[in-house]
């Protein structure tokens, strides 16, 4: 079942765990923020859905689990492309806040500054030339997010640790299509237990995910309790290597 088709269903159904009241207000409030940058936004009909600058399909949903604290909320959002990327892009961000509104406003402005953000830059001539790379004989230009960092940096790495970490084993990696994407979580407790995800184009990524997990392993100083990176990267095929 598809995500939509997830979303049609349950508003005819009741769950502990979903809302469409708290689904219909989140995806209100990402069209607001939407609209207040610029963008161009409609509202479908069919389902909890909106339509950016014509093309570019953005669904949610709340999915907190139940026994979450009462500060949480965690949202999955899925951005839909009907000819570079059809089974969608999706994410899962949280938010903080003492009632609903600055959960969800929390939320949202961690979606769009980390994962919105270079999606939608990717369809624009902007990127960062000193970012641009070569592999296979094509140009590609890379849109970054920017790094989340969690727990207790005493502090930031420099730069972009983990892009420069994972770019010359992307370059074997990236497929002909015109969008790849890079999804990357690493993270270390006070056991030093490491958890991560890498996942490239929705799957995971064994071998990148070995990296990531080598490189929380020089992660400075005794972790006295947590910490984590967390970053979303577009590849986009230079126009000029277009077929």
């Amino acid at each position: 079942m598809g995500f939509f088709d997830f979303l049609k269903k349950r508003n005819n159904e009741k769950a502990t765990s979903f809302s469409i009241d708290e689904n219909s207000f989140s995806l209100e409030v990402l069209k607001d923020k939407l609209l207040s940058l610029g963008y161009n936004v409609e509202v479908n009909s069919a389902y909890l859905a909106l339509t950016v600058n014509s093309d570019l399909e953005i669904a949610l949903a709340v999915v907190t689990p139940t026994n979450a604290h009462p500060s949480l909320i965690q949202l999955m959002i899925i951005a839909i492309h009907p000819i570079y990327f059809p089974k969608g892009i999706v994410e899962n961000v949280a938010g903080v806040g003492s009632n609903l509104e600055t959960k969800i406003d929390s939320a949202l402005d961690n979606y769009l500054q980390t994962t919105f953000n270079p999606i939608i830059e990717s369809f624009s001539e902007n990127h960062i030339p000193e970012m641009d790379f070569t592999a296979k004989n094509v140009l590609w230009h890379p849109n970054l997010g920017d790094i989340i960092y969690q727990g207790q940096w005493k502090e930031f790495p420099m730069g972009e640790p983990l892009f420069e970490i994972l770019k010359e084993k992307i370059k074997d990696k990236l497929s002909d299509q015109k969008f790849n994407w890079l999804k990357m979580y690493i993270s270390k407790n006070s056991d030093d237990e490491i958890i991560g995800e890498c996942l490239f184009n929705n799957e995971p990524w064994e071998e990148g995910l070995a990296i990531l997990t080598e490189y929380s392993k020089n992660w400075n100083g005794k972790v006295e309790y947590f910490l984590a990176q967390k970053q979303f990267i577009m590849f986009r095929r230079c126009d000029k290597f277009d077929k």
